[in-house]
């Protein structure tokens, strides 16, 4: 994003985001002594006689413990909630058919339950820790097939995120409050899915109250909903992989291979000789030995059996050559047994009436880094990251120096870490100047999610319009879209950042 376009893009109000949350499922005005001119309430009064849908009410606190005790307030209108947000600490997102109270004097509220649910309008979650990775909750969105999230809010004690749906779930008592199961369960897969990547409360109330948005604890907003079909479809999806899981396996890195036809079948055969390839009595006992590998059998237990079939054998491998070849099994360059060896193993050894079972596609680890001369770009990319990590920080995230600094510093060829670079979704580089006095700047894309989150925490307006462009794969947008000069706060301008320095 050009510095131009951001000077003028829009700045996103709270009024406009509590109406997007909620989807405009709120009277306009107040019903009694609203300050608006009386010919737009009229005008308003009048459509909305026309309307599909009858507005609803939310549900407020004005503190933590106030909600702990019940004590709050039914809001009709967004007139109130602009005038009202910032005095307010918790609503319900999430719209009520209607709301009164137990005891009108005291303002213990009632109505805010689960099926007097007008709509769903979003899935909010909470993190309850300050210490999470937030970079890492957003690339578990991507990698799990969801959305990018549409808020995210920071509490005292962690932060909520919300993901808004295109279009609400509407309740009503029709089959058991269908609509209302759906979304719940939706919620709870997402919140398990998540979890792997933060710790997402999954026992929460789905659909309770959380912390009203404000200026000073938005972080982040993206105003495009969630494709409700699509968020139905992922969590169907979901349930299909998960139940496989459950059913089917224990442990999704685990196989029962010895309990298998082919292998007690290869295991009772005696007469398998060497000199045939990819049949002869090593490939038979590396196989035999990588089923029990794959298993999760102890080496010492294969040991025992294993050894009893070498001995059996017409022409029993040397001890010294079976152990060799036990231990290369569990060493972990392989990570299972190889059909084809399998199948040919039954066909020569074998009266051919038992059929190789199991997952297909296994091969041979790469060799561990230390005995490989070249390592991959994946494995500099971490190298390079891990330093960064080490050496930068929220404060100063870039690493900078000269572009032959920096590779020594990281142990590499110029030629490698400009691969690197190019090839990296995680890094971000930045160049000052040009020719000799070019300055290369470099900086891990998790450390810049987290150092805009602190510039939005010290109310610095321009980092909400270049929060989503941290999660671009282009780096280049995402650093020309910062006008680092003007975004940086004094309190970050006290010091430089750091520099490469060469080992």
């Amino acid at each position: 994003m050009e510095k131009s376009a951001l000077k003028h893009k829009k700045q996103v109000s709270i009024s406009d985001i509590l109406s997007f949350l909620t989807h405009d499922s709120l009277d306009l005005y107040k019903k009694r002594g609203t300050s608006a001119p009386i010919r737009n309430v009229v005008r308003f009064r009048e459509a909305q006689k026309n309307a599909p849908y009858k507005k609803g009410v939310v549900f407020v606190s004005s503190s933590k413990e106030d909600l702990s005790c019940g004590r709050g307030y039914v809001v009709t209108s967004y007139e109130t909630l602009e005038e009202k947000y910032k005095t307010i600490s918790h609503w319900t997102p999430n719209t009520y058919r209607g709301g009164t109270y137990y005891d009108f004097k005291n303002r213990i509220i009632k109505g805010h339950t689960r099926d007097n649910l007008k709509q769903i309008n979003v899935i909010g979650m909470d993190i309850d820790t300050k210490d999470v990775d937030l970079y890492g909750f957003y690339i578990g969105c991507e990698e799990l097939g969801l959305p990018r999230p549409n808020l995210l809010l920071a509490t005292p004690r962690g932060y909520q995120v919300f993901f808004v749906l295109s279009t609400p779930f509407y309740i009503t008592k029709n089959h058991d409050y269908k609509s209302l199961r759906i979304a719940e369960r939706i919620s709870l897969n997402m919140r398990k899915a998540l979890c792997e990547y933060a710790p997402v409360d999954v026992n929460c109330v789905p659909f309770g109250f959380y912390r009203i948005p404000k200026e000073e604890n938005v972080l982040d907003f993206y105003p495009v909903p969630v494709e409700t079909n699509e968020l139905m479809t992922w969590s169907r999806e979901y349930e299909k992989k998960n139940m496989f899981r459950v059913i089917y396996s224990n442990n999704s890195n685990e196989q029962n291979l010895i309990g298998t036809d082919w292998y007690q079948t290869l295991i009772r055969s005696e007469h398998i000789d060497s000199g045939h390839t990819a049949a002869s009595r090593n490939n038979a006992l590396l196989t035999l030995s990588l089923a029990n590998y794959v298993s999760g059998r102890n080496m010492e237990e294969a040991y025992d059996e294993l050894d009893q079939f070498n001995s059996n054998l017409s022409k029993p491998l040397s001890k010294q050559e079976f152990e060799r070849t036990l231990k290369s099994a569990y060493s972990g360059k392989y990570k299972g047994v190889k059909r084809s060896y399998v199948e040919q193993l039954l066909e020569l050894w074998t009266e051919g009436n038992v059929k190789f079972t199991g997952r297909e596609g296994w091969y041979k680890f790469k060799k561990p880094r230390e005995e490989r001369t070249r390592s991959h770009y994946n494995e500099r990319e971490e190298d390079v990251i891990n330093y960064l990590k080490v050496n930068t920080s929220e404060t100063n995230p870039y690493l900078e120096g000269s572009l032959k600094l920096l590779a020594e510093t990281f142990g590499m060829a110029v030629s490698t870490l400009k691969e690197v670079l190019k090839q990296s979704k995680n890094l971000v580089k930045r160049t000052i100047g040009r020719g000799r006095n070019a300055v290369t700047q470099i900086a891990a894309r998790s450390i810049l999610f987290h150092h805009i989150i602190e510039l939005k925490q010290l109310k610095n307006q321009k980092a909400q319009f270049i929060f989503q462009d941290v999660l671009q794969a282009d780096s280049s947008r995402f650093v020309n879209s910062i006008d680092h000069e003007n975004l940086v706060s004094p309190y970050y301008g006290n010091s430089s950042p750091p520099k490469a320095r060469s080992s």
